[in-house]
């Protein structure tokens, strides 16, 4: 593996880890808000509980992948800050609307019902926004017109490629967050609330499967056509499915089983598969997708910075993730893995 080639992948590794906590704070600020609609305050407390703390550590995170992206291939991130002026424009929007009312949220116990209204769209809206941007990588939706690059919007937004990814993110995204969050009730004790989101889990899981498919199976023109060239890694795809069938039977064999430490090592074994189904998906696509950022343009050698820059730049970030990792398993620590915690607050049975 070359350097630029290293460095490719440690960007997709950030973007895997923030799009799955990403995926679990969006899904479980939508499944707080339907939880809060149908009264049922344990699982909208449970939500509440991991999502409360959270939310704006994992916004935090979102600002390493553009910072790696400066430092080890700007060339990328000048084309893309042209290319994304609309799309990116529209998920800062719901990002700044998000992290406005939970702001509002903390600060006031009034109008709480819209606080969790506002929260819960954006979170549902979000992860779709976030996919629509694996669409346009793809190519087919930018010209170049002399030398600079031009998203075409109307081809864009009338794409079903596009949509495809869009209802991919967000099924996902309440597919992970319904698996994580049956774990983190059922962890806590609340066992009607581990109900009522292993039933979500149940069904989001299929769903976001076949979207997935579908949409890397749709091609545009002038695009990536990415199942076919996703097949030539088809040892990765077999332990993927394998995962997810893996993490599939335990969250549903968790169901039958009496209240006990079997039920939670086998909700364990569903959130580790999980895991494993997802980072081995990810990476399948992006060993597909390179050596482009974006197709047929950007790639991956003709955007990195010069030799000197991306050596620092990696030193950079090796040292500062040494620095922050202390932090970040004592934040896990506190509000992820602590019963107290998780059971103190969950317990209340009223709304909050």
């Amino acid at each position: 593996m070359t350097l630029i080639n290293f460095g490719a992948a440690l960007v997709w590794l950030f973007v895997l880890v923030y799009g799955i906590l990403g995926a679990i704070d969006f899904g479980s600020s939508y499944w707080r808000w339907v939880f809060n609609r149908r009264g049922d305050w344990n699982a909208e407390a449970v939500a509440k509980n991991y999502v409360s703390p959270t939310w704006e550590l994992i916004n935090a995170f979102l600002v390493l992948i553009p910072v790696t992206l400066v430092g080890l291939f700007p060339g990328a991130v000048s084309t893309y800050g042209t290319v994304l002026l609309v799309p990116a424009t529209l998920l800062l929007a719901l990002l700044a609307l998000r992290g406005a009312y939970w702001q509002f949220g903390y600060a006031s116990q009034n109008r709480q019902n819209q606080t969790i209204l506002v929260v819960g769209i954006t979170g549902l809206l979000l992860p779709g926004v976030l996919s629509s941007l694996l669409a346009l990588s793809q190519g087919g939706f930018v010209d170049v017109v002399k030398g600079t690059f031009h998203l075409e919007l109307t081809r864009f937004f009338l794409s079903p490629v596009v949509y495809l990814y869009i209802l991919f993110g967000i099924s996902l995204a309440l597919y992970v967050s319904a698996m994580f969050l049956s774990r983190y009730a059922y962890f806590s004790r609340q066992y009607a609330a581990f109900k009522a989101y292993r039933r979500q889990a149940l069904w989001a899981g299929p769903v976001s499967l076949m979207v997935g498919v579908a949409a890397t199976a749709t091609a545009s023109g002038g695009s990536l056509n990415m199942l076919p060239r996703m097949m030539q890694w088809s040892p990765l795809l077999a332990v993927s499915l394998s995962a997810f069938a893996v993490a599939y039977a335990a969250v549903f064999r968790a169901g039958r089983v009496k209240k006990s430490r079997v039920g939670l090592r086998l909700l364990n074994v569903s959130m580790v598969s999980t895991l494993v189904q997802l980072a081995t998906a990810h990476f399948t696509y992006g060993l597909a997708h390179s050596d482009y950022w974006l197709y047929p343009y950007i790639q991956f050698a003709s955007a990195a910075s010069n030799p000197v820059m991306f050596r620092e730049t990696l030193i950079v970030l090796a040292a500062g993730t040494i620095v922050l990792l202390p932090g970040f398993l004592w934040f896990r620590h506190l509000f992820i893995t602590d019963r107290n915690y998780a059971a103190g607050k969950s317990t209340n049975g009223s709304h909050s």
